[in-house]
């Protein structure tokens, strides 16, 4: 199996932390609630082994579900999937107006939503051919921009909700930092700073690699975080809340993957000692709930020896990469591999902040792809 970190929906029982969001405008088309079309809110977790048998409502990602009427959920990537008999469809969501979500209609991108904090109701299609058709809401923005409170898909035109499509066999959990959470990427430049507008998790590379490879994905990334405090969020539902903890027995990967250290480096050297002591903690922790699971360790693409002048952040982090991966395989761990991404260009373009941009994202995910495919015959 492949592990990629990441992660899904389901609850156990956590410390309670959050980041400022930060503000934006609105611009989604508001219906009102046709009073014969109640809100479909039957639901599972993708993957769940007590999921039923005909859900209505799919969940890919961490969701807490329990309040049955509604779902909360922060992660990047985080999808709710549907199906429905008509012409058109609503959502009703609850949210302070911040986040940002990829519509997608039988698969392909659509409007973007960007709720209003005064609303709940929502109409993301509509005048479709009558018939059958696929409906899909992922969280663009990462977790730091804020929750979302899910509260059912609404068919509009007397439509009517029918089974969910089923789950593919599939599944990659992705652990990371700004890059893994898409900070920037569809930003103008490499001077712009955070805004929700340019974040844009469905062109990441791990959303990217996921649908290339047929699978579902699951996202936990956080902009700014070291290796040690997306550890202490590896076990959250929602990372701004303590309970309730995530049930890993709920969404089992076979490929994990693990992008981190970026951070480590921000300001001081880290030291090889500690770096290699860390990230084999993290490793070990993903090893023990997901024994069977492929797990990738990546590095970069962000680092760069040329800034700060000096430091050698990427001829550092690099040896200490080394140094862990030889101190996995000496315990006897074989189901692991270490991808060395190259140092990106500014020929393929900057995100803000120097993050990756849209192509950086797609290289990064051919790479991750030639992994799977090499290691689990994907």
């Amino acid at each position: 199996m492949f592990i990629v970190l990441a992660t899904t929906s389901c609850t156990r029982h956590a410390d309670p932390t959050a980041a400022a969001p930060t503000p934006v405008a609105s611009s989604v088309t508001v219906a009102p609630l046709p009073p014969s079309s109640p809100p479909s809110l039957l639901s599972v977790p993708s993957g769940s082994p007590a999921a039923a048998p005909s859900p209505r409502v799919r969940f890919v990602g961490r969701f807490d579900t329990r309040d049955s009427a509604a779902a909360k959920f922060a992660w990047s990537g985080s999808t709710i999937v549907g199906r429905f008999k008509g012409t058109g469809i609503a959502a009703r969501l609850r949210d302070d107006g911040k986040n940002r979500f990829q519509v997608l209609i039988d698969g392909e991108p659509k409007a973007v939503l960007h709720p209003d904090p005064s609303k709940e109701m929502y109409t993301l299609a509509e005048g479709l051919p009558e018939g059958l058709h696929d409906v899909a809401l992922y969280k663009r923005t990462e977790a730091r921009v804020g929750e979302t409170t899910f509260l059912g898909f609404v068919p509009l035109a007397q439509g009517t909700m029918v089974p969910a499509s089923p789950p593919p066999d599939r599944r990659i959990e992705l652990l990371g930092d700004s890059i893994t959470a898409a900070y920037g990427n569809e930003g103008p430049n490499a001077e712009c700073t955070f805004s929700p507008a340019d974040q844009n998790h469905y062109t990441s590379y791990g959303a990217v690699a996921a649908r290339a490879l047929h699978a579902d994905q699951v996202t936990l990334a956080w902009s700014g975080k070291t290796i040690g405090e997306m550890t202490d969020y590896f076990d959250k539902t929602l990372p701004a809340r303590a309970e309730p903890l995530w049930d890993f027995a709920a969404w089992i990967p076979q490929l994990v993957v693990l992008n981190l250290g970026t951070n480590n480096f921000a300001r001081v050297d880290p030291g090889e000692t500690k770096y290699v002591r860390i990230y084999t903690h993290l490793f070990d922790r993903v090893r023990k709930v997901y024994p069977k699971a492929l797990i990738v360790c990546m590095l970069g693409p962000m680092l760069t020896d040329v800034y700060p002048p000096g430091r050698q952040n990427l001829t550092l982090a690099r040896r200490y990469m080394v140094a862990t991966m030889a101190k996995i395989r000496a315990s006897g761990e074989a189901n692991f591999e270490y991808v060395d991404l190259p140092e990106q260009k500014h020929s393929d373009g900057l995100g803000c902040g120097f993050h990756p941009s849209v192509k950086t994202h797609q290289l990064m995910a051919d790479r991750l792809v030639e992994v799977a495919k090499e290691r689990l015959g994907w």
